[in-house]
């Protein structure tokens, strides 16, 4: 789905580490360069650094791009500041200065691939409800513009932690939640942990939910999701004993 990212769809992938991320963008970005495609980078200094060094890594040549007009790296925290008023997205600023951004790049190729950061940023800072607002404004302005949307965040999805805020609504403002082989790996350790705590595998029973923000999700975190919203008080003790079951499991990408 990165690789290919067609147009009109909105694609969210939630990782651990930043380093992940980045394996991630770089699929995104290398698909959409080898089609034609302009690619622009709204992303935190650090996140636009590894992008960078990651194109490289793919034989691209950034700086040429860049004066091509092919790329475009925006500062991610400056362009908060363009569209936030008194805490809040304010819709009609978030318009204009991604429309700039878009009139900018659009002759430079055919089709254009957006990778942002923006609400990851917000989450982290705590303001989930404008988190939730800045993915609502992308999904208006891809009705009037044509482009393919990935959004990362950087959380730790093993933890209890990571689901106490509204995930689930976040969720729904996405088209597809991508997985990742570390979910596929946790969401395997949730199953052996729940079936020594509660004597069932709950895989099965939050992949029958009817809550439409947490059946996007990847398998793993579906189930946390369900847990922490049915069994509150399990949540702390099921994500730990799955952390350990995790973390003595192999890791698929080792050779």
């Amino acid at each position: 789905m990165l690789a290919e990212a067609p147009v009109g769809r909105h694609l969210a992938q939630f990782h651990r580490d930043r380093d992940s991320l980045a394996n991630s963008i770089q699929l995104f970005f290398e698909g959409g360069l080898r089609r034609g495609n302009c690619v622009v980078a709204i992303a935190a200094a650090e996140s636009a650094e590894l992008i960078l060094d990651r194109l490289t890594q793919s034989k691209f040549h950034p700086q040429a791009l860049i004066s091509s007009g092919q790329l475009e790296v925006v500062d991610a925290r400056a362009l908060i500041g363009q569209f936030m008023l008194n805490g809040i997205p304010e819709w009609a600023r978030f318009r204009s200065a991604l429309s700039v951004i878009l009139d900018r790049v659009r002759p430079f190729g055919r089709g254009i691939r957006i990778y942002c950061e923006l609400s990851s940023l917000l989450w982290q800072d705590g303001n989930a409800e404008a988190a939730i607002q800045v993915e609502q404004h992308w999904n208006a302005l891809g009705k009037t513009s044509a482009f393919s949307l990935y959004c990362g965040y950087v959380f730790d999805t093993h933890s209890e932690e990571s689901y106490a805020g509204p995930l689930e609504e976040l969720g729904g403002t996405f088209s597809d939640i991508l997985g990742t082989l570390e979910d596929e790996r946790f969401e395997v350790a949730l199953d052996r942990a729940s079936k020594e705590i509660f004597g069932i595998s709950l895989s099965q029973m939050a992949g029958m939910t009817k809550q439409d923000g947490a059946r996007r999700f990847p398998g793993g975190q579906r189930t946390m999701l369900w847990v922490k919203r049915n069994l509150p008080m399990s949540t702390a003790q099921l994500a730990e004993r799955a952390r350990r079951y995790y973390q003595e499991s192999p890791d698929r990408r080792a050779p």
